[in-house]
């Protein structure tokens, strides 16, 4: 008979931060064994950082609120045991990687935390080039500072610096959210290698379904504060409408096959179906009609450079039309420049060459509030916009900035809430808020000022996938009412369902620009963008073969 040692366990787990009024963890019990890859989902909101923080012991230790049960991580009580011993023996990844970062460059950030192994100087230069290259960097990011990477490239260096110890135990929050959809899977595949290599344990909270299924032992679903559902991935996302009800959605291929009324074990399963019964997939391929292009230019950008460094270019000679009416997404590998081109966009940086036009005026003729009433950018990591004591502040901030009387403006407040799903946190302080609702306050905070333009950074990233169309559903609505969104993201499957346009980007360049659907058909744009096709155009082309009697199976 097999023993299985437990790496953690919590028992009767309850947590209530000082200062509000509910649980945000309640009746928690949960045993993780060594060699164990479990992945956590749920709602946003549903207490998995939280839980995150108590398994690692700083909550109790560290904030203040009332604490029952235990959680004992490689038999140490972690109520009870100093977090620096704690985390010798465990690597742990914040859902924020620039929480996380201390030193001045990649190099000695890796360094830091392998300097108490007392490893010899040839290891540790062995240990520091193994942890990069698992997760997909070279050794040209050693002397750049964490602090300057793209988001993607952060969460990249921040779990180098937690595999370099090759540690006992992994707990990961949300550490893909950032990396783009091929970046995501080399990194989580990467994870699983060192279960098979080290017998490293890992647990990660992540809304990936596709990543779940594929990698992930056990699935625990969160939702209010508790484990709701537990068991196989595939078995949890079987569950069908119980576990959509705690945003547990399955992968695509699972939600295409139950539409189609049909069983598939995987995406190939689902394909070579459509091959060789192509009339049960009749309507998968119905393009969405786009209206043409109907609304005045709003932004025009013209050869456009931009540099943080001399002779190195991040911008290469964009030219670029955004026109009022539009839901454009802007998308493309990590650190290809889509967060400084949408900067541009809005006026917060000013190119090096070129010219940036917003409503057919040069870009630095505007003072800052006049800017700002025109385009707003909520940036891809919201603690860098949000600084007020409460919600409801947060949400006003820019109305009292202006000078205007509350009782003018109160009402477009209460529509921001409610829009966003933030309606009953006006009085919480936005430190208490998860990571999905600080990011949907972000924004709530610029839409009450009721801009023409939206440039919106990630705004999916620590989203369950219900939100996230919620979000897209927003975004559709002010469209329709004439004004510009533009989203920068990496999720394929919201750009191929809502966007009206879709821009790629590699390289600092603008490599396609048009339809998402045709844009996702081309194999050679996918894979310079590093993006991953969504399972409806995967079928399109399974069924264009079928048409054509080529087998892609044979």
């Amino acid at each position: 008979m097999v023993v299985h040692m437990a790496i953690l366990e919590a028992k009767e787990v309850y947590w209530r931060y000082a200062g509000s009024k509910k649980p945000i963890l309640e009746n928690i019990n949960l045993r993780v064994d060594e060699g164990e890859f479990v992945a956590i989902t749920g709602p946003s909101g549903a207490g998995k950082t939280t839980l995150v923080l108590t398994l690692i012991g700083v909550i109790p230790q560290r904030l203040p609120g009332e604490f029952q049960g235990k959680v004992l991580l490689l038999g140490y009580d972690t109520s009870r045991t100093q977090i620096s011993e704690i985390t010798r023996n465990v690597g742990v990844v914040f859902e924020d990687p620039e929480i996380q970062f201390v030193m001045s460059n990649v190099e000695d950030e890796i360094l830091l935390g392998l300097e108490p192994l007392q490893l010899d100087e040839h290891e540790i230069q062995e240990r520091i080039e193994w942890s990069l290259n698992l997760v997909g960097l070279d050794k040209s990011f050693l002397p750049r500072s964490p602090l300057q990477l793209s988001g993607g490239e952060k969460q990249r260096v921040a779990i180098a610096a937690a595999v370099a110890r090759r540690p006992k135990l992994l707990i990961l929050d949300e550490p893909t959210s950032d990396l783009d959809p091929q970046g995501k899977e080399e990194v989580v595949s990467a994870l699983r290698s060192l279960i098979n290599e080290y017998r490293t344990t890992v647990v990660m909270v992540e809304h990936e379904p596709e990543l779940i299924v594929e990698f992930a032992d056990r699935l625990l679903v969160m939702d209010e504060g508790r484990i709701v559902l537990e068991g196989e991935p595939s078995e949890v996302y079987e569950l069908g409408e119980t576990a959509l009800k705690h945003a547990a959605y399955p992968p695509d291929y699972i939600q295409l096959a139950r539409q189609l009324n049909i069983k598939a074990r995987d995406t190939g399963d689902l394909l070579r179906q459509a091959y060789s019964n192509a009339v049960k997939f009749n309507g998968v391929c119905n393009p969405r009609v786009i209206e043409g292009r109907k609304g005045d230019v709003i932004v025009s950008i013209r050869d456009v450079w931009f540099e943080y460094k001399p002779e190195k270019p991040v911008i290469r000679g964009v030219d670029l039309e955004l026109r009022l009416g539009e839901l454009v997404f802007l998308m493309g590998p990590n650190g290809s420049g889509k967060t400084t081109l949408s900067k541009l966009v809005a006026g917060l940086l000013k190119p090096s060459k070129g010219e940036v036009l917003i409503d057919k005026r040069g870009v630095g003729e505007y003072t800052r509030e006049e800017l700002s009433s025109i385009i707003a950018y909520i940036y891809q990591n919201p603690q860098h916009q949000i600084f007020n004591q409460t919600v409801w502040d947060e949400v006003a901030f820019g109305w009292r900035l202006r000078g205007v009387p509350e009782r003018l403006y109160a009402e477009k407040i209460e529509e921001a809430l409610k829009l966003f799903n933030l309606k009953g946190l006006e009085e919480e302080h936005p430190f208490f808020l998860s990571k999905g609702e600080k990011r949907r306050l972000a924004i709530a905070s610029v839409y009450a000022l009721n801009p023409k333009v939206l440039v919106v950074d990630e705004p999916t990233t620590g989203q369950d996938r219900r939100l996230g169309e919620q979000l897209m559903s927003i975004f559709r609505s002010l469209v329709d009412k004439g004004k510009t969104v533009l989203v920068v993201t990496h999720s394929v499957g919201l750009a191929y369902k809502y966007a009206d346009r879709l821009l790629v980007m590699v390289d600092g360049r603008i490599i396609a620009d048009g339809s998402p659907r045709l844009i996702l058909e081309e194999d050679d744009i996918v894979y310079k963008a590093h993006l991953r096709q969504p399972v409806e155009v995967q079928v399109c082309k399974i069924l264009a073969k079928a048409r054509e009697h080529s087998n892609p199976f044979s």
